[in-house]
């Protein structure tokens, strides 16, 4: 099976920074799946609360088996809160900023870890994660960023969940460095994420092309004069180098051996008729005619 939650966020309660691109992007993405055969579920603005979101993401990874793949896209705010577990080198833990609060990377990892070691996951994050909200390049040009001091309260304790990327179940395509923004822009006239238009260009263009194969080309448009980022991938080889949005192939396994069929039990010898049954008659007969 192919699914997806696709979550996109333009309007933040309580804060002054809203954003234009993100619901087209998770419009975009979605139907763009669907296409695919995906049966892709979308989340925007309100809809997409931390528990509904949470929620979603754990129902999409519990229906996931072997052979299949899941996608998770997020357009909308990133921040950063103090780090306790300081696992990632630095005082900040990256999220993402929801509806009514933020999901740090730990609380996904946590949810995402379950996916099934034979199925495929896709997190595609058009988002960043450091930075100011300073409008920079151009007014249609802003970054999808809230600094720590206005970000959203929704923490929990840290979790030790950074992993290798050789040893990353996942494949994750993100905006932007972590040192840079991911931009919300426009283009002929419709808001959008720059690299999740782009990114979608790319994919029209080649829907053959390798993870791999695709990074190359997105990055040939990225970062550009107007939008200064640098649009990442992330996963193990093997992961890069499979064909876009298609399931792993699960070999079957071995036919089971067949259990040796059983001798048939041989019938019991018939017990001897006991006096007064069918033989015990006989005899009484015998003996009145013999009489």
């Amino acid at each position: 099976m192919k699914r997806a939650v696709c979550v996109g966020i333009n309007n933040y309660p309580g804060i002054f920074n809203d954003l234009n691109g993100c619901v087209n992007d998770a419009k975009d993405w979605s139907a763009w799946l669907q296409g695919l055969g995906f049966d892709a579920s979308l989340m925007l603005d309100s809809q997409a609360t931390r528990t509904n979101v949470k929620a979603a993401l754990q129902g999409l990874i519990n229906v996931t088996s072997a052979g299949d793949i899941a996608v998770f896209t997020y357009s909308g705010h990133g921040t950063q809160v103090v780090d306790a577990g300081s696992d990632e080198g630095d005082p900040y833990d990256e999220a993402i900023c929801l509806y009514d609060g933020n999901v740090i990377d730990d609380e996904l990892r946590i949810i995402l870890q379950g996916i099934h070691p034979q199925a495929t996951l896709v997190v595609i994050s058009d988002s960043c994660f450091s930075g100011s909200v300073t409008r920079i390049a151009g007014e249609k040009a802003v970054p999808r960023f809230i600094p720590p001091m206005v970000s959203m309260e929704g923490r929990i304790a840290r979790q030790p969940f950074l992993l290798p990327e050789a040893d990353m179940p996942e494949i994750l395509i993100t905006g932007c460095s972590e040192s840079e923004y991911s931009y919300d822009a426009e283009f002929n006239g419709r808001p959008n994420g720059a690299m999740t238009a782009l990114a979608l260009r790319v994919i029209q263009q080649n829907p053959n092309a390798t993870y791999r194969e695709f990074h190359i080309a997105l990055r040939a448009l990225l970062p550009s004069e107007d939008y200064p980022q640098s649009p990442q991938l992330e996963g193990s080889d093997a992961n890069k180098d499979r064909i876009l949005f298609e399931p792993l192939t699960v070999e079957p396994g071995p036919e089971p051996t067949p259990s040796p069929t059983p001798s048939p039990t041989p019938e019991p010898s018939p017990a001897p008729e006991p006096p007064g049954c069918f033989m015990g008659l006989i005899q009484q007969v015998t003996r009145f005619f013999r009489g």
